[in-house]
């Protein structure tokens, strides 16, 4: 769910450089594939939830008890990186979307 988190931000402030350069049928395609991908992250991850309780770790917690603790703790590591680049991406989008909305100023 991390890297569609940093997928959104790209596809939305890119998705009119994406339709100029590739066309309107591949920008629909690429569109297709992430919604195919949040719909089987999601079916995927209700499957796992559905075995019992949630404990106090979230995702991890559901992965590690399902999984095992060896591949829950990679899955764990993956978690934090993707969470970090995320939250720099987010970042990154925020002050695109406001240079975009706000003209620059020019000073004589």
């Amino acid at each position: 769910p991390a890297i569609q988190n940093i997928f959104g931000v790209i596809l939305f402030l890119r998705l009119p450089w994406l339709v100029g350069k590739g066309g309107l049928i591949e920008s629909f395609l690429v569109v297709v594939v992430a919604c195919l991908a949040t719909g089987l992250t999601g079916s995927s991850l209700s499957a796992i939830a559905t075995n019992g309780k949630i404990g106090g770790g979230g995702n991890y917690y559901l992965i590690s008890r399902s999984l095992g603790p060896a591949i829950g703790a990679s899955v764990g590591l993956c978690f934090f990186m993707a969470n970090a680049l995320g939250s720099a991406m987010y970042l990154i989008g925020t002050v695109e979307a406001f240079e975009m909305a706000s003209p620059a100023q020019i000073v004589t």
